[in-house]
């Protein structure tokens, strides 16, 4: 029987964004949210409760027209406590991390809440057109056997990694990414890269993102959402080679 969670997932943080179609002005021609201004105060009084800390993005000043799918306001429940949800003009995310994230009874609730918060924020239906979730997942590479980031991706990672000539030196970087087409929910992407973290200590980074753009409602995403993630947490473990998952397990 699969966890709900992972003790020791390597989840970094898991981003659900979705935008929505905008109106052209009719006097800048550019694409605009019309009922932002009125919207942002019902849909921060409808999350008030439970995410009291409100904070702005984006310095104030900047006419909302040029805003367009730019996330401007976050609304956390406590300064700095994950979950995040942000909004602007024609656009909606909710970001959670590690140590908080479990699907059933965490973030695909509150994924569920924010989409009907944000549909009874307008007037008019939202129809949805870019939407995308997305995991991004670090291991910290001085808890495995490693020698060189070939053999590492070689023996923990399901794909092949080869070079058909002799390199001039060590492989110091490398970023790689694929991109499928599926049918039921729109395109899935994975990458890998390494890098550092805030300690300057070497990591394995790769995401798995699935994204559509399709128009949908807003009952209709959250039945996209959850095929989504059903398209993640299956890929995940079809990458991770055996002992690598089980790392994530139990040590």
């Amino acid at each position: 029987m699969t966890p709900k969670k992972l003790p020791y997932a390597p989840l970094q943080e898991v981003i659900f964004e979705g935008k929505w179609e905008l109106s052209i002005d009719p006097h800048t021609k550019t694409f605009v949210d019309p009922e932002y201004p009125f919207a942002l105060g019902k849909f921060q009084q409808s999350i008030n409760s439970k995410f009291p800390v409100y904070k702005v993005k984006i310095p104030g000043g900047i006419p909302f027209q040029m805003l367009s799918h730019q996330p401007v306001h976050q609304f956390w429940s406590k300064d700095g406590i994950w979950p995040v949800i942000q909004y602007g003009p024609g656009v909606v995310t909710l970001n959670d991390t590690e140590k908080n994230y479990t699907w059933e009874d965490t973030f695909f609730p509150l994924a569920k809440d924010t989409l009907l918060n944000i549909k009874n924020a307008y007037s008019t239906e939202l129809a949805f057109i870019s939407y995308t979730l997305r995991y991004i997942d670090v291991v910290n590479i001085k808890n495995y056997k490693f020698t060189n980031w070939m053999d590492f991706v070689k023996e923990n990672i399901n794909v092949e990694f080869n070079n058909n000539f002799i390199p001039p030196g060590p492989l110091s970087q490398f970023n790689f990414e694929q991109t499928f087409e599926i049918n039921e929910v729109g395109t899935l992407e994975i990458s890998f890269s390494n890098g550092q973290d805030h300690k300057n200590e070497e990591i394995f980074i790769w995401q798995n993102a699935v994204s559509g753009k399709n128009a949908l409602t807003c009952e209709e995403l959250v039945s996209w959402l959850s095929k989504a993630h059903g398209f993640c947490s299956n890929i995940f473990k079809e990458i991770c080679k055996k002992d690598f998952y089980d790392s994530f397990i139990s040590r």
